[in-house]
C-alpha cells in the first residue's frame, strides 16, 4: 500500500510540475498563431507589435524575426524589417529565404543588396559561433589523433604526416574564423535607422550643426557613445552623431 501510495503521490507531483509548462507552450502557440492571422488579414503593423511581444517573451527563434521582418516590411518599417531580419541571419545564416529578403529590402532602401563591411564578414556570417566553435572542436580531435596514430604506431608516421600537416593547418584556420567571427560579434556593433530621416549632427548635442541625413533602413557602425547620443559611420564612410532612439543597436 506504501509503494502503491508513493507512485501516486509521485505522478500527483509530475502532473501538477508538467501543467503550467503545457499551458505555457498552448498560450504561445495561440499567440503565434494570433500574431499570423493579424498579418494575413493585412494588419501588418499589429502583426509586428504581436511577433515583437513574443520575442520580448523570451521565444527568439529564426522564424519569429522572419515573420517579424516581412510584417515590417509590409508596414512600411524598412529598419525594423532589416534589423529582424539581420538578428534571424545570426540564427540561421544559411537559410536562402531569409538571405532573399534581407537582400531584396536593402536594394530597396540603398539602391543594391550589399551588407555592411567588408566581404569576410558576410563569408565568417555563413556558420554562427556555435558551428565555429564545434568545427574547430571536431578538427581539432581529429588532428590529435592523426597525431597520436603517429606516437603509437611509429610505422604509420611517414604515411601520415601530410595528412597531419593539412589536418592541423586546416584547423588553424578555423579557429583564426572563429576568433575573427567572434571580435566581429564582440567588438564591432552595429545599428540600422529606424525612423523615416535620422539626422546626423557633427556633436552629441541638440545644438551641434547638421552634419547629413540617413533615411528609414540605413545601416551604420558605431564608433562612440555619449550619453543617449552614439556616432556613427554610414556606408559612404560619412561619420556623425545621433540619438539613440533613432536607431535600433545590434
Amino acid at each position: 500500500m506504501r509503494s502503491a501510495f508513493h507512485i501516486v503521490f509521485v505522478l500527483g507531483w509530475l502532473l501538477v510540475l508538467a501543467g503550467p509548462g503545457r499551458l505555457c507552450a498552448a498560450t504561445l502557440s495561440a499567440e503565434f498563431d494570433a500574431a499570423n492571422d493579424l498579418y494575413f488579414t493585412n494588419k501588418f503593423a499589429e502583426a509586428a507589435a504581436a511577433y515583437g511581444k513574443l520575442i520580448d517573451g523570451g521565444q527568439r527563434t529564426a522564424t519569429l524575426y522572419v515573420n517579424l521582418g516581412n510584417a515590417c516590411y509590409k508596414a512600411e518599417q524598412m529598419g525594423r524589417a532589416i534589423a529582424a531580419y539581420r538578428r534571424a541571419e545570426r540564427l540561421s545564416p544559411r537559410d536562402a529565404t531569409l538571405r532573399a529578403n534581407l537582400q531584396f529590402v536593402r536594394k530597396k532602401v540603398n539602391g543594391d543588396d550589399r551588407g555592411l563591411g567588408p566581404f569576410w564578414r558576410e563569408g565568417l556570417a555563413t556558420l554562427t559561433l556555435n558551428e565555429w566553435a564545434m568545427t574547430g572542436a571536431v578538427l581539432f580531435w581529429g588532428w590529435f589523433l592523426v597525431l597520436a596514430l603517429g606516437e603509437f604506431w611509429p610505422k604509420w608516421r611517414k604515411p601520415l604526416r601530410n595528412c597531419t600537416i593539412w589536418l592541423g593547418l586546416v584547423m588553424l584556420l578555423s579557429l583564426a574564423c572563429l576568433a575573427g567571427a567572434g571580435y566581429d560579434r564582440l567588438a564591432n556593433r552595429f545599428a540600422v535607422v529606424v525612423v523615416k530621416e535620422a539626422v546626423l549632427r557633427f556633436g552629441p548635442l541638440q545644438e551641434s550643426p547638421v552634419s547629413h541625413q540617413l533615411q528609414d533602413g540605413s545601416e551604420v557602425s558605431i564608433l562612440d557613445e555619449k550619453d543617449n547620443w552614439l556616432q556613427v559611420r554610414d556606408r559612404k564612410g560619412r561619420p556623425g552623431w545621433l540619438k539613440r532612439d533613432q536607431v535600433q543597436v545590434f
